[in-house]
C-alpha cells in the first residue's frame, strides 16, 4: 500500500496466530548501506502470538517507492528516491490489536559513486626516420582525433539494471554508446571533461560522476609518422624494382615516396636521380619505337638513324647487332626501290588517263615491293571509287526499273543512294525532277480526295468512288484507301468508268513522257493521227519541248489542210454538176466559195477566163 499525503506515514501489518505475546520492542536490522534507487531491506523479529505493523515516512524528501512486506512480515523493503533521511517505525501488536511496543530507525540513503575508467588499447607505434625503425609509446598516451573507449563503474555495484547519460565539454565528441560505456573523440590535444549520470529502470537517478581524459598526442604526429614509414618502405621497393628493370613501376613508387616525405633528403634526391635516368630511358624507347615504325614503312634510313641515337642515350646489349642488321636492310632496300618506282610511274600514267583498274594493279605491285603511305592511300581511293561506281550503277539501274513500274518513292530512294555513292549531275537533276513530280502528285491526290469527300456528302457514290480511285492512283494515302474500302462494301464502280491518270493532269516523269511519245509514234505509224496528237500533247504537258510542240502543230495543220482540201473538192464537184446543168451563175458562186475554203490555181484560172468573156 502506498499513500501520498503530506508527512506521509505508511503502515503495513502482519498477523501471526500464536497463543503467546509479550511486550518487548521489535529489533530492526538494516543488512547493508542504503543507496538511492536501490531496494532497502529491513528485518525485524516478531515474538510468537504477536503481529507487526511497519510504517515509513520521509523526513524532508520524497516518499520512498516500491514499498512491500516479505517473509510474513519479518522483512520490510522500499526504494529511496533521494538522499534525505527516512524514518521507519516497527510496532508490535498483540492478538487483540493493541500496540504493545514500538521501535524506529532513521535510514539515510547515499548516491552511488561513479568512476570513469579508460579502457586500455594497443600501444601506439611511431616511426623514427633517423633510425629507419619503429618505436612504441607508453599505453597511457592517448591520441587526438581517434575514438577512445571509456567505462562508468558504479560503487558499490548496483544490483539491478541501470542506464547511463553522458555529457562532455564542447571540444569532445560523444560517439557510439554501449552497455556501461561510450566512445569519445577529441580533435586536438587537451583535457576532455566527461560527465555521467546513472538511472535505474524506473528513472530514479542513482548518482553522478565525472572524469578528465588527458589527450597528449596530436593526430598529425601519428599521420606524419605513418607517412614517413610508408615513404621509406615505398622507396626500398622502388629501388628493388629499378634493379629488376621495372623502370616505370619503380619511378611511380619512388614518386609516391617523395610526395609522402618530401623532407627526407635520401628519398627526394634518389627520386630525382631515378627520374632523370627514366627520362633518358624513355627517350631511347621512343627512338627505338620510331625506328620500328620507320622500318615497317620501309623508311629504312630513318630507322637506322633512330637506332643509332637510341644506343647512345641508353645502350642495350644487343643494340650494336640491331644497328648492323638495319644497315644491311638499307642496302637491300635500294635495289627494290628502283623497281617499285618504275611500277609507281606506270600506275600514275594509267591513273591520269582514268584507267583506274590498270592503275590499281600497278600500284598494288609497287606496294608489294616497297610500302608507301601516299601510294597506299591512292590505291585505297581507287578501290573505293570503283566500288562506289559499281554500287551507283546498281542503285541507278534498280531505280530506273522501279520508276518504269511506277514506284516513284522507291525509285527516288535508289537514285539518291546512287548519287551518294558516285555523284552524277544528270542523275541529280533527275532526282530533283522526280521529287517535284512526287510533290505534285501528293498535292493532286489530296485535291481529288477532297473532291471525293464532297461528292460523298452529296450522296453521289459513283462519283466519289471514281475520285477516290483517281486519288489513290495519283498517290496512295490511307485516308483515300479507307474511304474507298468503306464505299466498296455495298457499291461497285460502274463498268466502263473512265479513270484519269497522272498524265491527264500533266504530272509525270521524263520516263512517262518518253513512254507517251513512243505510244504516239506507234499511233501515227498506224494512221491514227488524231489519237497520236492527243498522246503527244499529254507528253508535252509532262515535259514541255519546243520541237515536240512544233511537230504537233505541223500535224494539226496537215489535218486542217486535208480537211479543207476535202471540203473544197466537194464544193468543186457540186459546182461542176451545176455548170453542166447550165446553172452557170450558181456554179461560179460555188467555185468562188471553194477558193475561200482552199486555194486552187485551176479554179482561179477558170474563173479569170469567165470574167474575160
Amino acid at each position: 500500500m502506498r499513500i501520498k499525503i503530506s508527512h506521509v506515514v505508511l503502515i503495513c501489518a502482519v498477523l501471526c496466530f500464536a497463543s503467546v505475546s509479550f511486550a518487548a520492542s521489535p529489533a530492526i536490522k538494516l543488512n547493508e548501506e542504503a543507496h538511492v534507487g536501490e531496494r532497502v531491506v529491513l528485518e525485524a523479529d516478531i515474538p510468537l502470538g504477536n503481529s507487526i505493523e511497519w510504517s515509513v515516512s520521509p523526513t524532508t524528501g520524497k516518499t520512498p517507492d516500491r514499498i512491500s512486506v516479505r517473509s510474513n512480515g519479518h522483512e520490510f523493503t522500499f526504494i529511496p528516491l533521494d538522499t534525505q533521511p527516512i524514518k521507519v517505525v516497527a510496532s508490535l501488536v498483540d492478538r487483540n490489536g493493541e500496540i504493545v511496543s514500538t521501535n524506529e530507525l532513521i535510514v539515510t540513503p547515499k548516491e552511488f559513486k561513479i568512476d570513469v575508467e579508460i579502457l586500455g588499447g594497443e600501444a601506439l607505434k611511431l616511426w623514427d626516420a633517423s633510425k629507419r625503425t619503429d618505436y612504441t609509446l607508453d599505453s597511457s598516451v592517448l591520441m587526438a582525433n581517434v575514438p577512445i573507449k571509456i567505462r562508468a563503474n558504479l560503487k558499490p555495484a548496483f544490483k539491478g539494471s541501470y542506464s547511463l547519460t553522458w555529457t562532455a565539454d564542447a571540444a569532445t565528441a560523444l560517439l557510439s554508446p554501449d552497455k556501461g560505456g561510450i566512445s569519445i573523440r577529441r580533435g586536438s590535444i587537451g583535457d576532455s571533461e566527461i560527465y555521467v549520470k546513472a538511472f535505474n529502470s524506473y528513472g530514479t537517478m542513482l548518482g553522478t560522476g565525472s572524469g578528465v581524459i588527458k589527450i597528449t598526442l596530436p593526430y598529425s604526429t601519428f599521420e606524419n609518422s605513418s607517412r614517413d614509414r610508408t615513404a621509406w618502405q615505398n622507396w626500398q621497393k622502388a629501388q628493388e624494382l629499378w634493379t629488376n628493370k621495372n623502370y616505370a613501376q619503380a619511378v611511380e613508387l619512388a614518386k609516391s615516396a617523395s610526395d609522402l616525405s618530401p623532407r627526407d633528403p635520401e628519398i627526394s634526391e634518389g627520386f630525382r636521380s631515378m627520374n632523370m635516368n627514366f627520362a633518358r630511358f624513355n627517350r631511347a624507347v621512343k627512338l627505338r619505337e620510331a625506328a620500328a615504325k620507320f622500318d615497317s614503312e620501309k623508311k629504312l634510313d630513318e630507322a637506322l638513324k633512330n637506332l643509332r641515337a637510341a644506343q647512345v642515350i641508353w645502350p642495350l646489349d644487343n643494340g650494336e647487332a640491331e644497328i648492323k642488321a638495319a644497315e644491311k636492310k638499307v642496302d637491300d632496300f635500294r635495289e627494290l626501290q628502283q623497281k617499285a618506282n618504275w611500277l609507281r610511274d606506270t600506275a600514275s600514267a594509267y591513273d591520269n588517263e582514268g584507267m583506274f583498274e590498270d592503275a590499281l594493279e600497278y600500284y598494288e605491285q609497287s606496294l608489294a615491293l616497297v610500302p608507301s603511305q601516299s601510294i597506299s592511300e591512292r590505291a585505297e581511293k581507287i578501290r573505293n571509287r570503283l566500288a562506289l561506281m559499281s554500287d551507283a550503277d546498281k542503285y541507278a539501274a534498280e531505280g530506273s526499273k522501279l520508276e518504269r513500274e511506277g514506284k516513284l518513292q522507291e525509285a527516288l530512294n535508289h537514285y539518291t543512294a546512287s548519287v551518294m555513292s558516285n555523284p552524277d549531275v544528270v542523275l541529280h537533276q533527275h532526282i530533283e525532277e522526280l521529287q517535284n513530280v512526287i510533290a505534285r502528285r501528293e498535292r493532286q491526290a489530296n485535291i481529288l480526295y477532297r473532291e471525293g469527300q464532297d461528292q460523298q456528302r452529296r450522296n453521289k457514290i459513283q462519283e466519289a468512288m471514281r475520285l477516290y480511285t483517281e486519288s489513290i492512283n495519283m498517290w496512295p494515302t490511307e485516308n483515300a484507301q479507307n474511304r474507298l474500302r468503306q464505299l466498296s462494301r455495298g457499291n461497285r464502280l460502274a463498268a466502263g468508268t473512265v479513270l484519269r491518270t497522272p498524265e491527264d493532269f500533266g504530272i509525270g516523269t521524263r520516263m512517262d513522257s518518253q513512254r507517251l511519245i513512243q505510244a504516239a509514234d506507234k499511233l501515227y505509224s498506224e494512221g491514227k493521227v488524231q489519237e497520236a496528237i492527243a498522246t503527244y500533247k499529254r507528253a508535252i504537258a509532262i515535259t514541255p519541248s519546243d520541237g515536240m510542240k512544233n511537230w504537233v502543230t505541223r500535224l494539226e495543220d496537215t489535218i486542217k489542210e486535208n480537211a479543207a482540201v476535202e471540203t473544197a473538192n466537194k464544193q468543186i464537184k457540186e459546182a461542176n454538176a451545176l455548170y453542166r446543168a447550165g446553172k452557170v451563175k450558181e456554179a461560179l458562186e460555188l467555185y468562188r466559195k471553194s477558193l475561200t475554203t482552199h486555194k486552187n490555181a485551176e479554179i482561179e484560172a477558170f474563173l479569170q477566163k469567165q470574167v474575160q468573156k
